[in-house]
């Protein structure tokens, strides 16, 4: 008897060590900074060979941790045998030059650029990180850090997938790829903090908001990443299924077929600053509605597992 007692502590702590295993939370300095990310592994990742990499960028006042729940993906990234990363910004908030924030504490000094290139060479050097299939996705201020990434590491994202999110129009001016760079827009047409139509958007902290709190209208910033990978106007419009009457939103897909470098925009009609199939995580009346149509994790792993198949 004590024999299998002790077998089965053996087995107990085998299996809750491989458990503890598939996320892996890191410390690294970068430029002269403590940083943190989290790593999340699929089951058997060593059997595998090179695994794509997606980075599950919080948004402004989040944290890497409850990001895990809030974006959803680890359980596709295991379906689909992808690594996760949760990278954590210093102060709640991303630093990208020429993009205002509302986070308090923001330190402008911070190169997270550097940060995200750091952690993803030890993702390549250590995890097998396939390095010619890079994605990032996040909302609001999670979706601005992927639009800034696929221009200033460009020639290592392979595509990205923002969520409520835009650029400030003075950026649009020169924002650029330097290859062609599949996008999925996912963006609501009632989000009161980063509006479809363009615009400063509510809660801000100055009664004088600077040009980088101006956002691009989703159509601006559209017809810009059409021009950049060279996409043809005529589009596919394809209305999403009204699964959930009662969210008093609908959704519409319109497709635009451009090569290697595809872009998609998801309409939410009605959608608020959230994400789809996600949490109402503020009241209704600070951030909008959550449309409950789709599920915005599904659509950002089908776009990527589209992107990787592509030839």
């Amino acid at each position: 008897m004590k024999l299998y007692f002790i077998a089965f502590l053996v087995l107990l702590h085998f299996t809750s060590h491989c458990f503890a295993q598939s996320d892996l939370y890191k410390t690294i300095s970068v430029d002269g900074r403590q940083r943190e990310y989290i790593i999340h592994l699929p089951p058997g990742y060593q059997s595998l060979a090179k695994l794509p990499v997606l980075f599950g960028l919080h948004g402004g006042g989040g944290t890497y941790e409850n990001t895990i729940k809030f974006y959803n993906l680890n359980g596709l990234a295991d379906k689909n045998g992808f690594i996760v990363i949760y990278p954590n910004a210093i102060a709640k908030s991303w630093t990208i030059p020429g993009f205002s924030t509302r986070s308090k504490g923001a330190d402008t000094s911070v190169d997270d650029v550097h940060f995200i290139s750091v952690v993803l060479d030890t993702i390549i050097r250590y995890y097998k990180g396939d390095s010619t299939h890079v994605f990032t996705t996040g909302i609001s201020r999670g979706g601005e850090f992927s639009y800034y990434l696929a221009y200033k590491l460009s020639n290592r994202i392979k595509a990205i997938a923002p969520v409520c999110a835009s650029v400030p129009s003075p950026v649009l001016k020169y924002y650029s790829f330097n290859h062609p760079t599949p996008v999925l827009i996912i963006n609501g047409t009632a989000d009161p903090l980063i509006p479809y139509d363009g615009g400063y958007g509510k809660y801000l902290r100055t009664n004088e908001p600077d040009e980088g709190f101006d956002m691009a209208s989703t159509d601006n910033l559209l017809k810009k990443i059409l021009l950049l990978n060279s996409c043809p106007v005529e589009n596919k419009i394809a209305p999403m299924p009204d699964n959930d009457p009662d969210d008093d939103c609908t959704a519409t897909k319109y497709q635009y077929s451009c090569g290697a470098a595809d872009v998609i925009l998801i309409k939410v009609q009605n959608g608020g600053h959230t994400w789809p199939g996600g949490k109402q995580y503020l009241p209704k009346f600070i951030i909008g509605k959550v449309c409950r149509d789709f599920n915005a994790e599904d659509e950002i792993f089908n776009f990527f597992l589209t992107v990787i198949n592509k030839k």
